[in-house]
């Protein structure tokens, strides 16, 4: 059954809300005054048209949008999507009184990603193919040519899913637990021209896999290491414990800025490397990092931040709770001819709290925790160690916001907020915030 709605109101993200059979609803792919219709007999009822258009729908964006729900600003054009994401930003930091908020928007919001992950099965024709997960479900929307993920990575996907079905090699069943082929992942470095192919498999037996490399070879993709991933655990996550390098060296390089720095399949890096150097480039401007200062990069990765730092610092730690990030993290440094920077494998509150208890010296913290934000004990800690500046960059601006009350009950003011749209089509919109010690 249809039904139609006028003129709907939607909020930051381009959904409106609706109610049917006194239940609500988000509809995706909306924009604000819009009239749709609305297919009510789904579980979870979807956009079925457009009947009056804004004017700021544009007609070429992603064909999967409705299918996927990955991406929600596909059907917008990106100056428009830049002023949702500003005015959500100013909205929600609205309490703290720092007016507009600030919005760095990308260059080309198209095909930015540098990692990619996707999922298989076999097509009612029996031919291998790939995609992403349907919203809600895990029905998988076949897709060879994602709009967000690199060119390179596409043409990879492409000719693989090819070469899978030529050699015969099953995709993995969830319900029988049955097949051969999980996932691929793929790590392309922008700058560096590398290319890494994951393909994870269910458990170490991969029939033919000497005949995919061949093939893959005869291509000429210019992929530069293939790691075959073992998964064999009943679990959405993609990539298993377990792996072995099949082709080249089993990691990749990426050059941002004047650095290179050292990937492999685990390691945590930005997906966007155009928004990176932009990103890291705003949070040690605003650092202002002196010749004399004690840093701290907490959550640290492969140590971007902290090679970043370490130019402008006297002394810089690093510290990550992921083991393989941090090996990654010191060849690094090693390789930037750095040698200001320790690393540490440690969880970060752990880590700050450590230094509070021995009253330690520090200056500057920077830390970029994950989507889930920061810990109390974390913030008291910075509390304790009185640097004269944070820099928290946020990929949540909501838990950010969660997390500034915390600092403010520990004596920190914020000096600035500002956006930068790491991931354009999407949602999500990266934070670079600045506070000062008070007095200080």
């Amino acid at each position: 059954m249809l039904k139609k709605f006028e003129n709907v109101k939607t909020e930051y993200l381009p959904d409106t809300e609706v109610v049917i059979n006194d239940k609500k609803y988000l509809i995706h792919g909306v924009i604000d005054g819009e009239d749709i219709l609305v297919d009510t007999d789904l579980k979870y009822p979807k956009l079925k048209e457009v009947i009056k258009a804004s004017p700021e729908r544009i007609t070429n964006g992603c064909i999967y949008q409705n299918e996927c729900g990955g991406c929600r600003f596909m059907h917008i054009n990106y100056e428009y999507e830049k002023k949702l994401k500003q005015k959500f930003l100013t909205d929600l930091f609205k309490p703290f009184s720092l007016g507009e908020i600030p919005l760095t928007g990308m260059e080309d919001p198209y095909n930015y990603r540098n990692k990619c992950q996707m999922t298989y099965k076999l097509s009612k024709s029996k031919k291998v193919v790939s995609g992403l997960y349907e919203e809600y479900t895990h029905n998988i929307v076949t897709i060879s040519d994602c709009m967000l993920q690199s060119e390179k990575a596409n043409k990879v996907i492409q000719i693989l899913n090819k070469i899978l079905t030529k050699n015969k090699i099953q995709p993995y069943d969830e319900k029988t637990r049955t097949g051969i082929i999980r996932h691929i992942f793929i790590r392309y470095g922008f700058n560096s021209k590398q290319l890494m192919l994951v393909i994870v498999t269910n458990g170490e037996f991969f029939p033919g896999r000497n005949n995919v490399i061949k093939d893959l070879n005869k291509e000429n993709l210019g992929i530069t290491t293939i790691v075959q991933n073992y998964n064999s655990r009943d679990t959405s996550i993609v990539l298993g414990d377990r792996e072995r390098v099949i082709y080249g060296p089993g990691y990749i390089y990426e050059y941002v800025s004047d650095y290179k720095f050292k990937i492999s399949p685990k390691s945590f890096f930005q997906v966007n490397t155009k928004g990176m150097e932009i990103l890291y480039s705003k949070a040690i401007k605003s650092a202002e990092i002196k010749k004399t200062d004690i840093v701290i990069d907490a959550y640290c990765g492969v140590g971007t931040i902290s090679i970043f730092a370490a130019r402008e610092a006297k002394k810089v730690y690093g510290v990550e709770l992921n083991k393989n990030a941090i090996i990654d993290a010191r060849l690094n440094a090693k390789i930037n001819n750095i040698n200001n920077i320790e690393f540490l494998a440690d969880d970060a509150t752990n880590f700050m709290t450590h230094l509070a208890k021995n009253k330690e010296k520090v200056d500057i913290v920077i830390m970029d925790p994950p989507r889930e934000g920061s810990t109390k004990q974390f913030i008291n800690a910075i509390g304790y160690l009185k640097p004269r500046k944070v820099i928290y960059i946020s990929c949540d601006p909501k838990t950010l916001k969660r997390d500034l009350y915390l600092f403010s009950e520990n004596d920190y003011v914020i000096k600035s907020i500002e956006g930068v749209d790491m991931f354009p089509k999407t949602q999500h919109v990266e934070t670079i915030c600045l506070l000062n010690r008070k007095n200080d």
